[in-house]
């Protein structure tokens, strides 16, 4: 199911009472978006905390002297590579949830390298050392590091529960002074969370609102270049297709074809049974018309009244005939009634023109298939010009079109 304008609406109002969750697709959506930035932003974290993380060595060496060794190794050999490798890993692209478990995992390394250290010291300073908590936690769900909110909160409650049972397990502290240690950090680990709670939520809803207007641009763009009734191209989308293929270099020496269409006695019928009728007989021959496309290379445009075009890019002239055979005998094999119709029921007039860019401008191309359309009705109608039976050729080399003669 793919993101529209009405989807992400209905997410928004859903999001007036909060929460962090978006519906499957737009889920996916929203990570395909932000891929590269959310990467880009947990690498320069971890390439910048990783000194800065270093700089705690002076914490350790005033205050728990007696174990700045093992903080020193553990800085070195087990904290610090591992942020630089989960970096690296980052930069590969990984999975959502392989990214986020790699970007979770540094935070609860350094708690562990701070409570390792907490755990073995016997100095005196060792109870303002458990300090060093709080801008970990800042860490994980404030600054550069931050989490996504889900990640974020099981990582503060696993950060909590690890410190809070050190600090209860430890004989060396007090326990008022340990009361106060763990109020502080509950109360640090909630104020972070709302942050990050925050944070997300509106990081999520501004997404919303600015992917709604993106949604919302697109299709009013796509709707500008589609004819209301058939759903088929118009002209505006004709035009833009046409400059597109006569600018692009590597088409020079490719051909392409257009092929005019035009239901016959479409008039007469409209006027005997009614617009309602002629509507849906307009309806019925674009559904024929779209079915011969070949998918993302071709268009079908409602060119006007009851006349059509197909772009066909990439196609030989003969080929082209071939093709405007076979939609002419689909219209025909339809059986759309018209009793005013020679046959009694919807026949059309096709003509076919094709050139190389590089030889012909597009508005003579189109204008060398109006002319073989013309031919086409002028010799009975419910025809193709030039008929796949005859040898075609180039005529009118002045004007550089190129169709066949009988």
């Amino acid at each position: 199911m793919s993101v529209t304008s009405a989807l992400v609406e209905a997410a928004l109002s859903a999001r007036r009472s909060g929460g962090t969750c978006f519906t499957t697709e737009i889920e996916a959506k929203f990570e395909a978006d932000t891929l590269a930035k959310r990467n880009q932003r947990l690498i320069t974290g971890l390439l910048v905390s990783a000194p800065l993380y270093n700089l705690f060595l002076i914490a350790d060496w005033l205050l728990v002297p007696d174990v700045v060794r093992l903080a020193i190794w553990l800085h070195v050999l087990v904290v610090t590579p591992w942020m630089l490798l989960a970096a690296w890993l980052i930069s590969r692209k990984p999975r959502p949830f392989v990214r986020e478990c790699l970007a979770a995992s540094v935070p609860l390394l350094i708690i562990m390298q701070i409570d390792l250290c907490f755990a073995f010291t016997n100095s005196p300073g060792a109870a303002h050392y458990q300090y060093v908590v709080i801008p970990t936690l800042l860490y994980t769900n404030v600054s550069l590091h931050r989490l996504r909110f889900a990640s974020a909160r099981a990582v503060t409650a696993l950060i909590v529960a690890i410190h809070v049972s050190l600090v209860l397990w430890v004989d060396y502290i007090s326990s008022a002074v340990a009361a106060i240690i763990v109020i502080q950090v509950i109360i640090c680990a909630y104020i972070t969370l709302v942050a990050n709670y925050t944070m997300e939520r509106d990081l999520r809803r501004s997404y919303l609102f600015s992917l709604r207007d993106r949604l919302l641009h697109a299709e009013a763009d796509a709707a500008s270049r589609r004819d209301p009734l058939t759903g088929l191209a118009n002209r505006f989308h004709l035009d833009e297709a046409l400059k597109e293929i006569w600018c692009a270099s590597e088409f020079t020496n490719v051909p392409v074809c257009v092929i005019m269409v035009d239901i016959d006695h479409f008039k007469r019928l409209n006027d005997r049974y009614g617009h309602g009728a002629g509507d849906l007989c307009l309806k019925r021959v674009a559904a024929i018309l779209s079915g011969e496309l070949r998918f993302g290379r071709d268009l079908a445009v409602r060119y006007g009244g009851e006349e059509f075009l197909l772009l066909l890019p990439d196609m030989d002239l003969m080929e082209a005939v071939r093709v405007a055979e076979r939609t002419r005998r689909s219209i025909e094999s339809a059986a759309i009634p018209n009793a005013l119709g020679l046959s009694g029921v919807v026949t059309a007039s096709f003509g076919v023109a094709a050139s190389i860019p590089s030889d012909l401008g597009s508005s003579d191309l189109v204008a060398a298939a109006d002319q073989a359309l013309y031919a086409a009705k002028s010799n009975g109608r419910n025809q193709v010009w030039p008929p796949l039976a005859t040898k075609i050729s180039l005529i009118d080399r002045t004007s550089k079109s190129q169709v066949g003669s009988q």
